[in-house]
């Protein structure tokens, strides 16, 4: 089986330095299994074509079954008769944004603690490694869900305007030329934000940026002692002016709603353990929202 997996991502990247990467090995690990694989079929598997790699007709022809293969193994090694989160020992892993982590999933702690004491949710990084078997669950805005994987919409949750708590140069309210000519606080992001291209499609241009901050939880606090502006998820701000210095200003337009979406592995669907969890994140998601 270990071999099939190795396979699995030799044929998935074709790229011996990636496929090592997902399977946790060394790159001359790597290239050792595939020697041992291309032994077994009499077959390279692997070739060079110009400056990349490609597979061999017989790779292509294995690369469905063995999908197929491993699918049916996840399926039946997470199959279980019956879940008791009060007496589960469970572990589940999630993949998500440090957004979602300061948010939704702090509060599904708190409920873990109250009626599943021994059951325990380890973060797994990015959504980029939500193909790696051991990852239970992914959460990610709904324009970057991934497709042939179930999921479930997670309430939406809109964006509100932020200023430092003494912050003299800002009243309670913005004109439009006011907001758009600040100064803003805005998270790092290696591509176009979501708010960024909200704002680019009904302005035709994008907020200033004052600072940048390494994430998008850390602008409440990159704002203080400053005269930036910062737009957050409503429930990230509420979170945040409990314990720091900030406060709300009402925006002059109506900023956009985000919505993240829950997903999953088909071969995990009717796993009994992922349905209560799927269930609890879901209920909790309604309530924080039903509360805000």
């Amino acid at each position: 089986m270990n071999l099939l997996v190795a396979l699995d991502a030799i044929l998935t990247h074709q790229n011996i330095s990636r496929a090592a990467e997902r399977l946790f090995l060394s790159q001359s690990a790597t290239s050792g299994i595939l020697s041992r694989l291309r032994a077994h079929f009499e077959d390279e598997l692997l070739i060079r074509n110009g400056r990349r790699m490609a597979l061999t007709p017989l790779a292509e022809e294995l690369a469905g079954p063995l999908r197929t293969i491993l699918a049916e193994t996840e399926k039946l090694m997470s199959m279980r008769s019956s879940f008791d989160p009060a007496t589960s020992e469970r572990q589940f892993t999630i993949a998500c944004s440090d957004y979602v982590w300061a948010t939704l999933i702090i509060d599904i702690l708190a409920e873990l603690r109250a009626i599943a004491p021994s059951v325990d949710i380890f973060y797994q990084g990015p959504s980029t490694r939500f193909f790696r078997t051991e990852i239970d669950f992914l959460i990610v805005p709904d324009r970057f869900m991934l497709e042939d994987c179930p999921f479930s919409a997670l309430p939406s949750i809109n964006y509100v305007c932020i200023v430092w708590k003494d912050n003299e140069s800002v009243g309670d309210s913005l004109t439009l030329d006011e907001f758009l000519e600040m100064r803003h606080a805005q998270a790092y992001s290696e591509r176009t934000t979501f708010i960024e291209a909200w704002f680019f499609k009904q302005f035709g241009r994008a907020p200033q940026a004052g600072i940048t901050a390494p994430s998008f939880t850390l602008l409440p606090e990159a704002i203080i002692g400053t005269r930036f502006l910062a737009l957050i998820p409503a429930d990230l701000a509420e979170r945040a002016a409990a314990t720091l210095p900030i406060r709300k200003v009402e925006a002059p337009i109506s900023l956009p709603l985000m919505t993240d979406v829950l997903q999953w592995r088909v071969s995990q669907d009717r796993d009994p353990g992922q349905q209560w969890l799927r269930t609890l994140i879901l209920d909790v998601a309604h309530r924080r929202r039903n509360s805000s």
